[in-house]
Protein backbone atom coordinates (compact mmCIF):
# COMPACT_ATOMS: atom_id res chain seq x y z
CA UNK A 1 0.00 0.00 0.00
CA UNK A 2 1.05 3.56 -0.56
CA UNK A 3 1.93 5.98 2.18
CA UNK A 4 -1.14 8.07 1.37
CA UNK A 5 -3.44 5.08 2.04
CA UNK A 6 -1.82 4.53 5.45
CA UNK A 7 -2.23 8.22 6.21
CA UNK A 8 -5.95 8.13 5.29
CA UNK A 9 -6.50 5.03 7.44
CA UNK A 10 -4.66 6.71 10.32
CA UNK A 11 -6.77 9.89 10.06
CA UNK A 12 -10.03 7.92 9.85
CA UNK A 13 -9.16 5.81 12.88
CA UNK A 14 -8.23 8.94 14.87
CA UNK A 15 -11.53 10.60 13.97
CA UNK A 16 -13.43 7.45 14.93
CA UNK A 17 -11.72 7.30 18.33
CA UNK A 18 -12.25 11.01 18.92
CA UNK A 19 -15.94 10.78 18.10
CA UNK A 20 -16.43 7.80 20.41
CA UNK A 21 -14.75 9.61 23.32
CA UNK A 22 -16.73 12.81 22.84
CA UNK A 23 -20.03 10.94 22.60
CA UNK A 24 -19.29 9.24 25.93
CA UNK A 25 -18.47 12.56 27.56
CA UNK A 26 -21.55 14.49 26.42
CA UNK A 27 -24.27 11.88 26.91
CA UNK A 28 -24.87 9.46 29.73
CA UNK A 29 -25.89 6.11 28.37
CA UNK A 30 -27.97 3.85 30.52
CA UNK A 31 -25.96 1.11 32.19
CA UNK A 32 -27.68 -2.19 31.56
CA UNK A 33 -27.74 -4.86 34.24
CA UNK A 34 -25.76 -8.04 33.57
CA UNK A 35 -27.50 -10.52 31.30
CA UNK A 36 -26.49 -13.62 33.22
CA UNK A 37 -26.32 -14.27 36.93
CA UNK A 38 -23.12 -15.55 38.47
CA UNK A 39 -24.95 -18.19 40.56
CA UNK A 40 -23.39 -16.76 43.71
CA UNK A 41 -26.57 -15.81 45.53
CA UNK A 42 -25.24 -12.88 47.57
CA UNK A 43 -23.43 -11.28 44.64
CA UNK A 44 -26.47 -11.59 42.40
CA UNK A 45 -28.68 -10.08 45.10
CA UNK A 46 -26.26 -7.16 45.54
CA UNK A 47 -26.22 -6.51 41.79
CA UNK A 48 -30.03 -6.69 41.58
CA UNK A 49 -30.46 -4.25 44.47
CA UNK A 50 -27.90 -1.92 42.94
CA UNK A 51 -29.69 -1.79 39.61
CA UNK A 52 -33.05 -1.20 41.30
CA UNK A 53 -31.55 1.86 42.95
CA UNK A 54 -29.84 2.89 39.70
CA UNK A 55 -33.10 2.65 37.76
CA UNK A 56 -34.91 4.96 40.21
CA UNK A 57 -32.16 7.58 40.19
CA UNK A 58 -31.71 7.38 36.42
CA UNK A 59 -35.42 7.95 35.80
CA UNK A 60 -35.49 10.87 38.25
CA UNK A 61 -32.41 12.39 36.61
CA UNK A 62 -33.84 11.97 33.11
CA UNK A 63 -37.12 13.59 34.09
CA UNK A 64 -35.44 16.52 35.79
CA UNK A 65 -33.09 17.08 32.84
CA UNK A 66 -36.07 17.18 30.48
CA UNK A 67 -37.64 19.85 32.69
CA UNK A 68 -40.58 17.75 33.88
CA UNK A 69 -42.08 18.99 37.14
CA UNK A 70 -41.93 16.15 39.67
CA UNK A 71 -44.53 16.35 42.46
CA UNK A 72 -43.11 16.55 46.01
CA UNK A 73 -45.05 13.42 47.07
CA UNK A 74 -43.36 11.42 44.33
CA UNK A 75 -39.96 12.79 45.32
CA UNK A 76 -40.57 11.78 48.95
CA UNK A 77 -41.62 8.28 47.90
CA UNK A 78 -38.60 7.97 45.63
CA UNK A 79 -36.32 9.04 48.46
CA UNK A 80 -37.89 6.52 50.85
CA UNK A 81 -37.56 3.69 48.31
CA UNK A 82 -33.95 4.67 47.60
CA UNK A 83 -33.25 4.56 51.34
CA UNK A 84 -34.66 1.01 51.50
CA UNK A 85 -32.50 -0.03 48.54
CA UNK A 86 -29.38 1.40 50.19
CA UNK A 87 -30.21 -0.41 53.42
CA UNK A 88 -30.61 -3.69 51.54
CA UNK A 89 -27.21 -3.13 49.90
CA UNK A 90 -25.58 -2.67 53.32
CA UNK A 91 -27.23 -5.83 54.63
CA UNK A 92 -25.99 -8.07 51.83
CA UNK A 93 -22.50 -6.54 51.45
CA UNK A 94 -20.77 -8.54 54.24
CA UNK A 95 -22.07 -11.77 52.75
CA UNK A 96 -20.77 -10.78 49.30
CA UNK A 97 -17.31 -10.06 50.70
CA UNK A 98 -17.30 -13.37 52.56
CA UNK A 99 -18.47 -15.39 49.54
CA UNK A 100 -16.02 -13.77 47.15
CA UNK A 101 -13.06 -13.97 49.53
CA UNK A 102 -13.50 -17.56 50.60
CA UNK A 103 -11.45 -20.26 48.95
CA UNK A 104 -14.57 -22.29 48.31
CA UNK A 105 -16.54 -22.11 45.13
CA UNK A 106 -16.02 -22.31 41.42
CA UNK A 107 -13.45 -19.88 39.98
CA UNK A 108 -15.59 -19.32 36.89
CA UNK A 109 -18.57 -18.30 39.01
CA UNK A 110 -16.39 -15.91 40.98
CA UNK A 111 -15.07 -14.44 37.76
CA UNK A 112 -18.59 -13.85 36.46
CA UNK A 113 -19.58 -12.40 39.85
CA UNK A 114 -16.60 -10.03 39.66
CA UNK A 115 -17.68 -8.80 36.24
CA UNK A 116 -21.24 -8.29 37.48
CA UNK A 117 -20.01 -6.47 40.58
CA UNK A 118 -17.89 -4.17 38.39
CA UNK A 119 -21.03 -3.22 36.45
CA UNK A 120 -22.79 -2.59 39.75
CA UNK A 121 -19.87 -0.40 40.82
CA UNK A 122 -20.33 1.78 37.72
CA UNK A 123 -24.04 2.09 38.50
CA UNK A 124 -23.30 3.04 42.12
CA UNK A 125 -20.82 5.70 40.99
CA UNK A 126 -23.50 7.21 38.79
CA UNK A 127 -26.01 7.09 41.66
CA UNK A 128 -23.58 8.77 44.02
CA UNK A 129 -22.60 11.52 41.59
CA UNK A 130 -26.19 12.22 40.58
CA UNK A 131 -27.62 12.26 44.07
CA UNK A 132 -24.73 14.45 45.21
CA UNK A 133 -25.54 17.08 42.60
CA UNK A 134 -29.25 17.08 43.45
CA UNK A 135 -28.95 17.16 47.22
CA UNK A 136 -25.74 19.12 47.76
CA UNK A 137 -25.63 21.14 44.55
CA UNK A 138 -22.74 22.23 42.41
CA UNK A 139 -20.24 25.05 42.75
CA UNK A 140 -21.98 27.03 40.00
CA UNK A 141 -25.24 27.16 42.00
CA UNK A 142 -23.47 28.53 45.09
Amino acid sequence: MKKSNYFIIYICSCLLLLSSFTSQIFCQERINPPKKNSKIKSADQFVDNTFQLYHKIYVYDSLSQKGVEIPPELEDELLANAQKDIDSLWQVLPTVVEDMGSGKGNIMRKGKATLNLNKAKKALRYCLATSKTYFIGTDEEE
